[in-house]
């Protein structure tokens, strides 16, 4: 029995001793629990590292033993406080931090535990969205949160703050202040006419040569001044349409069957000059029997510069201008032109001639070719071009013989530009005239062997590539040849 008791004290005793034991163990982490809490609540003030989870998927830092932390306050530095060491600079990339060097707060900075390489970079932006949703019933609209916004209160109180300005008494006050400081017109007019000067406007300058024009008093070379002086003027639009209202129009007719040569050739050179791009002026023109005059002059007149501002006037009159065309045709312009081309020893004529003739040509295809534009203007104008038939008459009247003898004594150095301009004219017509053209096989040959090389030696020497005068010409060659369908060629 005493046995019992005494193995039962000592089961009691030691009990209790396991108990102590742990009540100790407890409190003894509950104290080291206690005392790292307040440690580390004191290091977040001072500077702490946060691990934040990696937001890039392709991230090479998610591998294992690399950790990313976020710098809260104070830098991330345990190399000591010495202010005299090396600031990291931060970019938006990943860079390899430095042993020694401090990093500034604010930064991304990750470190991998096996080798203790760290590594930062610059915060990234925040993502959040600037624009809010609006909803009030019908109306619907998007906001800037980044913008102040103001309640109906607050907007009539600033409107209360502005002060009243009569806008229109300051605008009458500063239109009185220029006009005491500037004359007008009028006033200008009447100091000059007191100093015996006037202004005169264009219009009035050609009022006056128009009235000069009609004297008959004028002699030669004063006649010479006022068309010189009106050719000046004349190139505007509306001075040229004014001429023709004062009656200009029959003056130059006149002056053009003058006895003076100098007179003929300055009053056709100021026609010209008139009736460029002018409608209004061409069907005056017209309606004077210009054209007439201009078609019997080019076969009697016997001065070369003469004939030459002729053929000036009537390329003026006839361009862009359908009626005028067709008229030219059935007065024998085109035999005119012919006999022109004949007689005339002077190139230039002839190559601003077969200009012409081809410049219409292009024309009239491009009218033609429009025809169903669905214009009521443009579907009359290209019936009037349809009605022309200047190829047809240019045939006739044997042009298909007479182009190819441009191409005689082409070979010279400084024929280029002729040469470009006949071979132009002769596609132009070559479908028609193929049989006439193909005698011309020997010059096409010889000019096909020395534009090829010309076009070689020019791209060879060109830096940009861009220069193309000869190859140009060369293609054109090409395509004429073609389209006389030759197989000898």
């Amino acid at each position: 029995m005493p046995r019992i008791i005494k193995k039962v004290e000592l089961t009691h005793s030691l009990a209790m001793t396991m108990r102590l034991i742990v009540f100790i163990s407890t409190l003894f982490v509950l104290c080291a629990l206690v005392k790292s809490d307040s440690s580390d609540g004191k290091g977040r003030k001072d500077g702490a590292l946060t691990i934040v989870k990696s937001t890039d998927d392709d991230d090479d830092d998610a591998e294992e033993g690399v950790v990313r932390v976020e710098e809260e306050t104070a830098p991330f530095n345990d190399y000591g406080s010495d202010a005299s060491k090396e600031e990291f600079k931060a970019t938006d990339e990943w860079q390899d931090v430095k042993e020694g060097q401090k990093i500034p707060p604010g930064l991304h900075v990750q470190m991998d535990f096996h080798t203790g390489k760290k590594q930062a970079k610059r915060m990234e932006k925040s993502g959040k969205p600037t624009i809010k949703r609006w909803d009030a019933g019908n109306n619907i609209g998007f906001i800037n949160t980044e913008k102040p916004r103001y309640t109906r209160e607050q907007l009539k109180a600033a409107l209360k703050d502005f002060k009243y300005q009569d806008v229109t008494t300051e605008e009458g006050e500063r239109n009185k202040e220029i006009k005491e400081k500037f004359r007008s017109y009028d006033e200008l007019k009447k100091a000059l006419k007191d100093i015996k000067l006037a202004v005169k406007t264009e219009s009035d300058i050609v009022k006056e040569l128009t009235n000069k024009l009609n004297e008959s008093s004028k002699d030669q070379d004063q006649l010479k001044t006022i068309l010189v002086d009106l050719e000046y003027y004349l190139h505007q639009i509306d001075n040229a349409q004014l001429f023709c209202d004062l009656g200009g129009m029959k003056s130059m007719i006149k002056l053009m069957n003058s006895t003076a040569e100098e007179i003929r050739e300055t009053a056709c050179h100021t026609l010209g000059a008139a009736m460029q791009s002018n409608a209004k002026v061409q069907v005056t023109a017209m309606e004077s029997g210009v054209l007439h005059h201009l078609v019997r002059g080019l076969v009697i007149e016997p001065s070369k510069i003469v004939r030459k501002r002729m053929l000036f006037a009537l390329s003026t009159l006839l361009r862009q201008f359908p009626f005028a065309q067709k008229k030219f045709l059935e007065e024998g312009g085109l035999t005119a032109l012919a006999s022109l081309f004949k007689k005339t020893d002077d190139k230039n004529i002839q190559i601003k001639i077969v200009t012409l003739l081809t410049d219409l040509l292009s024309e009239s295809d491009a009218n033609m070719d429009v025809l169903s534009s669905g214009s009521p203007a443009q579907t009359e104008r290209s019936k009037q071009y349809q009605s022309i038939k200047l190829r047809e008459a240019m045939i006739s009247t044997g042009w298909c013989r007479l182009m190819p003898t441009l191409l005689q004594g082409s070979q010279e150095e400084t024929e280029h530009d002729s040469v470009e301009k006949v071979v132009q004219a002769m596609s132009a017509l070559a479908e028609a005239c193929s049989t006439q053209f193909s005698t011309t096989r020997p010059t096409l040959q010889a000019l096909l062997r020395k534009y090829s090389e010309l076009a070689k030696e020019e791209q060879a020497a060109s830096v940009t590539g861009s220069d193309d005068f000869f190859s140009s010409i060369y293609s054109s060659l090409q395509h004429l040849v073609n389209q006389i369908h030759r197989d000898d060629f």
